[in-house]
This record gives C-alpha cells, structure tokens and sequence, in this order.
C-alpha cells in the first residue's frame, strides 16, 4: 500500500533499527496495541515482551498497533486487512494476538483491530482455525466488559507467564489438539483467566447474583507474580523508531510495585509487592541500552522513582558516566517526600524543563483520607527547593471527585498552587505553576472500589469553579473532559452487558475515544440508547456486600484489607509505608517467594574526574541512497535516524554549543516524502583521526535497510555548507497510466512554454516558482521522464507536464538519480 495518503507513513513501515524479522516459526505472536503506533512503541511492556518471546527457539514476536482514521479509510477502501509490521502477516495468519489492555477508553480499538484483522469479535463465533486472542495489563483485572471477545486473560506479570502461553500454544498445535482443549490447558497456568469458565448470573434488579464457575477446579484466578525483578529479562536492545514517539529515550524500569499504599491507586495495588532491580544491573542496562539504541536520554522508570533505595547514589553515577556525552536522566515520577537536596542537585544538572509534583488533593484533611503521606509543608519546602535550584516551572497534579470531598477541599487547589508559586520568589526566579486537574475515576481492587464517581455535570461544575480560582491567581489550568472520565469510570468498574454497547459503538464509528478530538459523546449516547444500558448505574455506589463484576480474579491483595482501608480512609487514619517491614497484612506476600525486595546500597569505587579536551574537527562529505520503505520518511524523521546511528555506531561526532547541544551534521536540500534517492548527501562533523571510510563503514553496519552511506570524502573543515553548493537535480519520474508518445509530445509543449508559473501556500504565505524557468532540460523516455531542475519538486513538476491537477498515490514513481553542483565546488 503506498503511504503517501497517510498522515505519517513511519507508523506503518516496520523495518526500525532493533525489530526482529523471521519468517518461520512454530508459534507467531501479535503483540497487540490498541493505540496508535508513537503511544503503542512507548509502552515499557511491549517492549518487554517483544523482547522475550524473539529470545525464545520456535517463537516470534511482531507487533501491530491501532491505525489512525486516514489509513484505516485506505484498508477499508482496498481490502487490505490488518497485519504485523515484521512481515506484513494479516492478524487471521498468527497464533496468538495479545491486546494491552492499558487504557478502557482504547477498548473499541480493540474490536475495530479484530475488525480490520478479518477475525469475528465474539470468541464464540471464531473457528478453530482463527488465533488465539488473549490479553493483560493493568484493565485485565476487570476485564469484563471485554470478556467475551477474549480466549484468555493474563493477570499480573507477564515475563514467565507468556512463555508458558507460548508453549502451551505450540504443544496443542503439535498435537493437533481442539480449542476446547487449548482452554483448558491455559487454564493450568497461573495467572490465566478463562472467561467462558464462568457465567454471571444477574438478580432482577441488575445487580450480580453471582458469578458461576463452570468448571468445579476452576473457580477462581490468581495473579501473576514475578518473583525477582532483578533476574528477569529486559530488552538491552529495543526497537528505535524512526518517528518521535511519546517516551523517545532509554527507559529502564528500576523498581516494580509501591508500598506507599495512596487508597485511590489502583497500580499500588495491583503491582505489589515492591521488587527492586540492583544499582549494579540497573547500570549495565543503561549502558547497553544506550549503545544499541543512540538514544540521548535515560528515563528511570517506577511507581515512584524517588522512593527507590538508593536513587541519589545511582542518579549521581549516572551523572558521572554520561555527562560528558550530553546524556540526560530523568525520573519521571517523583514524590514530595522523597525530594531530598543532593538528589534536587544531581537533577538540576541535566536538562530543566519542568519539574511534575502530585499533591493529588489541595486540603491536609483529603491527603489524609488518601494516605498520600505528605503534609503542605513539605510541599512547600520541596517548591522552594525546586525554584532555588534554578527551575521556572512546576507542574501540580490533582484530583476532584474524591470520596468526602467538600467544596472546601476543591478550593484549597487554587490556594495551595498559589502558595507554591510564590515559592519562587525567595529562590530569585520568575517561577510559574501549571495545574492539571483529573476527575477521581473508583476502580477495582482498591479501598475506593464501592465509592461512587461524580457526574459530568458535578465534574464541570467543579472544574469552573477551579478555573476562576485558578485565573484569579494567575495560574495556568489543564483538565480532562468530563464525558472522558465518566466513559473510563463506566468500563472501569462494568461487566459483561457492556459488550454489545462496545460492539455498536464500533459500528456508530467510535474510535480513539481517548483522543478529545476523536472522541464523539454523541455517538456512546446513542450506542447506549440503542443497547438499552443506562450509564449511571456503572459509575454508582457499590453496597459492601455486593457481587462486583471481578470478584472471582484475585489480584493478591484481601477483600478484608481494602474495607479496613476504606473504614481508615473514613477516619482519616494513616497506613505506614511497609517498606521499612510494618506489614499491613494486605494478603500478597508469602514472604518467601513473594515479599519486597529492596535493593542494598550502591558500592562503587571512586571514579576520577579526568576532563576532556576540545577536539579537532573533521569534516566528512557522505553520499547516502534512501529507498524502498525508507522514501517514506520525513526530513525530520531522517534526522532522528542519523542522531541515533551516529551514537550506535560510536562515530565521534562534534556537537554545537548551547543549553540544548544538538550533532553537528547538515544535509543538502530536503527530498520530497516518497521519491527514492540514490543522491542525498550530507557533512557530517567529527572529531579528526576518524577517517571518511571509517565513517562509512561504522554508519553501514547500523543503519536500517533502504538507507546506505555509498560515498565519503574528507572536504575542508571551513567550506561552504553543502546545501549553498547544489546547483541542480537530476530525476527519473515514471508514470504509471500514460503512453509514450503522448508523454513525448506533452513533454514538448512544456518545453516550448517561456513560463510555467504555480503557486504553492505554505504557512498562510503565498509563494509562485517558475517550473519552467528552473527547468534545464526534460527528455521523455518510454513511460519516463528524465529531468534536469534547479528549485521544484517533482511531484509539481510532473502536474505541469502532464496538465493534471493530481495523480493517484500509485500514479508517479520518482527517483533523485543526481545531485549536480555548482562549477566552482
């Protein structure tokens, strides 16, 4: 499919640097994202799994993510159905299909994917021919509203248990074995729900009776747990896009599970007991990572990344390993109490741009009934720290909507957020705060999971009101729609009759319903009219002796732990960190395989500061070819790949001087998205003693396929920038629907022409260029055209030879087959 109709052909080209093609294998595994291809790629698990499974004999591993609107119109259009990036296999050709299950607003992709794949929706109706289609992650443990489009359901971590999955797979299939059969060996495996095992049973005033086993053995699913994180595997060598994604950097989990048990938490929860990666391997990964990848940026990954045992020390190694290479470390999630001043100093040395805080609610008395564990002093003396360390802007995270929230509360948001900024004054910086502002969603498995959730009208009300507060300070506001929040809070804590709302959701167009733009209120409006569902009795008060839709899915922690919470919640009763070893009694730990595993301090010999010197600057001229897939990428994106190849394959590049240092390399004139080059160049600056064929050869050995370094040479270090060199271009265009001798006679005519003026707008401005005026010559031969330009694009030049407003996609195959330059280079 040509993807120049799309909006940004790398999402669907496959072929990055790190992706893993074979195309034999016992058991083929869609690792299947719901969302778009740059949310899809920054999900830590995915690339987890991808990473597995490719480790393991027999097993492949591709992926296949959610397409946006413009490219599923094209699919629909041709009947192209969805298939894998590695090797363009349709969904109905693999075994298995795993959906992350990250998000309940990505629950229509979900079915639109199966849609798109050519596989029926509903488990019952599929053959025995079809894959296996199963899924995990955080919205597994009430997977009910998608229960009966799944085979199978993986509860907890997913290291091991894919394995056995994979295994048990390629055992039925080397057996010959039914479906029925399948079934039930994957429900010999810990952690795997099956949900036609059960069957609810509804009282006549809607609520659950029960939820029946169907097989006595079988009558209910524990998690998943991986015992030490430590030894678990992790992907040293992940997939590097060629587009920017949402997370584009090195991430290293460092620690799984939090023990600081904030009751609106759901992932604190479900993600117990705390596992923590040593500082040593924690070390090696980064170090391996960030040489296969090229990436210039470490991200520490957690729960709460400041809690993590000896964040300082690591963060401090970091520092001194990597500085010097202008590789930043970020710690994405960090706690007021846990923001101590070295740690404040190490962080101010990489790139500040905002510093996130999450107070979660603006009164003592709501932190308090959350257990959040910090006190408004300590937020304001950890603002103080932030501002005197030299950052302008702290971003604040709160919730409305609350269990016992009063207006009050809600208020004390703007006038906490005020008394942070004026933090700012005493560090001597003109700080600014940024409020963002989310509604309480209740969700299953923690102390809240019987509390009511707002309504849209009680959240906007509210929201108002915060944004007057918030303007009157002069402080900036962000929130979410609430038509948003209370679609998540529907799924969140809904059940099986909500999968034909789902399936005529999909058919009323709903998609990317997370997206504001693409969200349509509208449309579930009627999906639930049409359903006969009423909304509101998902979002209501659960009573305490209530059958909840997961009831029978055990996520470790006790049904007893989390109404004990929710009475300490009432009572604004603190629950200590159990990091320290005052257990809770939560119910998770068996205390001999699974139990926290807190990492010893680091141990790290002195390391001397031997400071580097400037280095003499080389200038290396390349000449590169981009084909096949690889036309497909932006200029933008083409830099992206030349950014991460030259730090793969430890080019010495030179870079500028700044806050923000970027490699020193420059390319000639920009090639059109879609026309094939065996003629791009570029000057790349590096550090003398590297020589042009090193260059060459270093660059060749990680570049993607479809792009080739095919000429070197070392040039003046002070001559002009190659783009002011370039004199003209030579192209073969080739179309697809003409004939020869009427390509001969139009490419006279246009010859024959003294102008050929068009206009082109670009950024609201108008600009007019002479086609025929930068022509230099134009031969037809056969079904193409070989032309000699100075400025234009081909595309444009191909309409006025032609005398057509537009091709088709398929129309025109451009290649740039020269570069000439000017006499005196």
């Amino acid at each position: 499919m040509n993807l120049l109709s799309v909006e940004k052909p790398a999402r669907y080209m496959g072929g990055e640097m790190g992706s893993v093609r074979t195309d034999e294998a016992d058991v083929r595994f869609a690792l299947a994202f719901p969302d778009v291809y740059e949310v899809g790629m920054s999900h830590l698990g995915l690339r987890i799994l991808y990473h597995i499974l490719n480790g393991a004999a027999g097993i492949v591993a591709e992926r296949v993510f959610a397409p946006w609107p413009d490219m599923e119109a094209l699919m629909r259009e041709a009947a192209t159905p969805l298939a894998t990036l590695e090797t363009a296999s349709p969904l109905s050709a693999c075994d298995i299909i795993g959906f992350t299950l990250q998000y309940e607003l990505s629950y229509t992709n979900i079915l639109n994917m199966l849609s798109l794949g050519g596989i029926p929706l509903l488990a019952e109706e599929r053959n025995e021919q079809m894959p296996l289609i199963i899924a995990g992650g955080p919205c597994a443990f009430n997977p009910e509203p998608l229960a009966p489009f799944f085979d199978a359901v993986l509860l907890g971590d997913g290291e091991e248990a894919v394995l056995d999955i994979a295994g048990a797979v390629r055992t039925a299939k080397q057996n010959g074995e039914s479906r029925a059969c399948l079934l039930e060996r994957l429900a010999a495996i810990e952690g795997v729900y099956i949900p036609s095992f059960f069957a609810p049973q509804y009282a006549p005033d809607g609520t659950l009776l029960a939820i029946k086993a169907l097989e006595p053995s079988y009558t209910s699913v524990r998690r998943r747990f991986l015992a030490d994180l430590d030894t678990a595997p992790y992907p040293d060598s992940p997939v590097v896009p060629f587009m920017k994604t949402i997370h584009d950097r090195v991430a290293v989990e460092i620690a799984r599970g939090c023990t600081r048990g904030c009751r609106f938490c759901q992932a604190g929860y479900l993600y117990r007991p705390l596992r923590e990666r040593s500082p040593e391997t924690i070390l090696n990964l980064v170090d391996a990572s960030l040489k296969a990848t090229g990436y210039d940026e470490i991200s520490l990954l957690s729960l709460s990344t400041g809690d993590y045992s000896c964040v300082t020390s690591l963060v401090t190694e970091l520092m001194a390993r990597y500085a010097e290479d202008r590789i930043a470390v970020s710690l994405p999630s960090l706690r007021v109490g846990s923001l101590t001043g070295e740690l404040i100093e190490e962080i101010k040395k990489v790139r500040k741009t905002g510093f996130t805080l999450a107070p979660e609610a603006g009164s003592e008395r709501m932190r308090r009934v959350i257990n959040k564990g910090i006190t408004e002093a300590d937020l304001i003396a950890g603002a103080a720290a932030i501002y005197g360390a030299g950052w302008r802007l702290i971003k604040l995270y709160f919730m409305i909507g609350l269990p016992g929230e009063t207006a009050d509360d809600v208020a004390q948001i703007a006038t906490l957020a005020r008394q942070v900024k004026d933090q700012a004054k005493g560090g001597g910086v003109s700080g600014d705060v940024n409020v963002a502002v989310s509604t309480f969603v209740p969700k299953a498995h923690t102390p809240f999971q019987w509390e009511p959730q707002i309504s849209m009208q009680e959240t906007t009300d509210l929201q108002y009101q915060l944004h007057c507060d918030l303007k009157k300070r002069k402080l900036k506001f962000k929130w979410q729609d609430a038509s948003l929040s209370f679609m998540e809070g529907v799924f969140a804590r809904g059940d099986r009759r909500l999968a034909p709302l789902l399936m005529r959701a999909v058919e009323l167009g709903c998609r990317f319903d997370g997206w504001r733009e693409h969200f349509s209120l509208e449309r579930w409006q009627r999906a639930f009219s049409d359903c006969a569902v009423d909304p509101e009795w998902y979002v209501r008060r659960r009573e305490l002796d209530e059958v909840l839709p997961w009831d029978h899915l055990d996520c470790g922690v006790t049904r007893e732990f989390l109404l004990a919470e929710r009475e300490r919640a009432s009572a604004e009763a603190a629950t200590k960190d159990c990091r320290d070893g005052s257990c809770s009694a939560c119910g998770v730990c068996d205390f001999s395989m699974v139990k926290n595993r807190i990492s010893g301090q680091m141990s790290l010999p002195p390391r001397p500061n031997v400071p580097r010197g400037e280095p003499v600057s080389a200038r290396i001229r390349l000449r590169f070819s981009k084909t096949g897939a690889m036309r497909y990428l932006s200029h933008l994106e083409l830099i992206t790949v030349f950014t991460r190849a030259v730090s793969r394959a430890g080019v010495p590049i030179l870079f500028s001087h700044g806050f923000h240092p970027h490699p020193r390399f420059s390319f000639g004139t920009a090639t059109s998205v879609g026309v094939e080059s065996n003629a791009e160049y570029m000057d790349m600056f590096v550090a003398s003693g590297c020589s042009a064929r090193e260059v060459q050869d270093r660059l060749n050995s990680v570049l993607p396929v479809g792009i080739r370094i095919l000429e070197a040479d070392a040039v003046d270090a002070k001559s002009p920038s190659i783009s002011t060199l370039i004199d003209a271009t030579r192209y073969r265009i080739t179309f697809v629907d003409t004939c020869a001798d009427e390509l001969q006679k139009q490419c006279v005519r246009f010859m024959a022409h003294d102008s050929v003026v068009i206009s082109r707008t670009k950024k609201g401005q108008t600009q007019t260029v002479d086609l025929r005026g930068e022509t230099i010559s134009l031969i037809a031969d056969g079904m193409s055209v070989e032309l000699v330009a100075k400025r234009g694009k081909p595309a444009e030049f191909a309409r006025a030879i032609r005398g057509v407003e537009a091709f088709p996609d398929d129309g025109l195959h451009v290649e740039k087959l020269e570069v000439l330059f000017a006499p005196h280079s």
